[in-house]
């Protein structure tokens, strides 16, 4: 019984050759890693492994399923944490940037999106690297404002992540763990919105679903794992591998794009 099932859930999956498999399990749970451990930057890692794998638009598919499924176990604590007010203005403007993105970016053509998706992730990590963080007020017009902004870009450059969403939270003067869970909070209202707009406008693969259900499993797994290393590993080491990691996929996604 167990032997038919498992039959019938590989057949419902992309035509992947074992080593295919095997590298989308290891870029599930590297992606997984590094959103444990730092809060935010997961999807910067899975987008390109992925793509690398399967393409661009099969790639932002399971990025969407499996991160959504994967944040859900750290939703209850954030909710809990989360300034409430603020994140729901937040997650208004996120919505509305990410639908008017999407719509753009469907409108160009595979090696287009591939290119961007690399400049995106470039662009990202060097404002990570460079410490940036936004100086100003933290109010309703604000964040409605910039969820607005910071979704239109992840929409357009076909990126669900919240790197720049972090950096708007980290300037709060409040505790690390409110910060810490807004942000959680508004990456999952970010991949919400990346599902909705697929789910209800574009449509899914059946496989493609069905392959970012099974990647949420070592993806959970590396979050996890990532906030175990948060406790012990000093960023000083993983900071600058994550970093050097994120660069070399990018300029590898927008090098290939046109191959």
């Amino acid at each position: 019984m167990i032997n038919s099932f498992l039959l019938e859930i590989y057949e419902l999956l992309p035509s992947f050759t074992p080593v295919q498999f095997i590298l989308t399990l290891m870029v599930a749970f590297l992606g997984g890693l590094i959103r444990g451990y730092t809060g935010f930057a997961g999807a910067l890692l899975l987008l390109p492994g992925f793509v690398l794998i399967m393409g661009p638009l099969p790639a932002l598919n399971v990025v969407v399923i499996s991160g959504m499924i994967g944040q859900l176990l750290i939703l209850p604590n954030a909710i809990k944490n989360a300034q409430k007010k603020i994140v729901s203005l937040y997650g208004l403007g996120i919505f509305t940037g990410v639908y008017v993105g999407l719509y753009f970016l469907f409108k160009r053509e595979i090696p287009d999106i591939t290119f961007f998706m690399g400049i995106f992730i470039i662009v990202a990590t060097i404002i990570l690297i460079a410490g940036w963080k936004y100086k100003g007020k933290i109010n309703s017009l604000t964040s409605v404002s910039f969820g607005s902004g910071i979704g239109f870009f992840a929409g357009f450059f076909g990126v669900p992540t919240g790197p720049l969403t972090g950096l708007f939270f980290l300037s709060q003067n409040e505790s690390i763990k409110i910060i810490q869970a807004n942000i959680q909070c508004t990456v999952i209202l970010t991949v919400a919105a990346f599902f909705s707009y697929f789910y209800f406008i574009n449509g899914y693969e059946e496989d493609y679903l069905v392959l970012g259900l099974l990647m949420s499993l070592p993806l959970a797994v590396g979050l996890k794992t990532g906030q175990l290393l948060f406790k012990i590993l000093p960023e000083k080491i993983f900071r600058p591998v994550t970093y050097s990691c994120l660069i070399i996929l990018g300029a590898t996604l927008s090098f290939n794009a046109y191959k």
